[in-house]
């Protein structure tokens, strides 16, 4: 019996070891990183003013005019700040549209993304940082591509 107990209990640590091997702890980006990787990828890059946004720390605008593609980086003073404008975010796209989704929710990171006809929208937040990318669905590669990236 004793035998079989600790067999149970060994099998029980590896199951669990094995497990959490896929998991990895995940790094919000910063400002100058988002910046400099999106002009990697052949974006445009403004700062954005943010006296306007309350708790913000860090504004990013990248585009792509001949695609439209447009990819928003906003850092903010907590994760409070920034969990309460990604609802709002979140809220805004997502109203009123019959769309397709999906959802991943944590208290570290979320991801949220919207299919409404034409246009795709790509909303993550990780720590105090928030990413939003909007393209149409002939481009959401360059998107897809950019969150692969810079890992949100």
């Amino acid at each position: 019996m004793k035998k079989l107990l600790k067999f149970c209990a060994a099998i029980l640590v590896a199951v669990t070891m094995l497990s959490l091997a896929g998991c990895s702890a995940r790094t919000p980006i910063t400002a100058d990183e988002f910046s400099k990787q999106a002009k990697a990828a052949g974006f445009t890059v403004k700062e954005q003013d943010i006296s306007s946004v309350a708790n913000a720390d860090k504004c990013f605008d990248a585009t792509k005019s001949e695609s439209g593609t447009e990819i928003l980086f906003i850092s903010y003073k907590t994760e409070a700040a920034a969990q309460e404008m990604y609802t709002t975010i979140k809220s805004k796209i997502s109203d009123g549209t019959s769309g397709t989704s999906t959802n991943l929710d944590s208290s570290s990171y979320c991801k949220y993304t919207l299919v409404n006809g034409e246009l795709n929208h790509t909303l993550s937040r990780m720590g105090a940082t928030i990413v939003y990318g909007k393209a149409t669905t002939t481009v959401k590669d360059q998107v897809d591509s950019f969150f692969k990236t810079i890992k949100y």
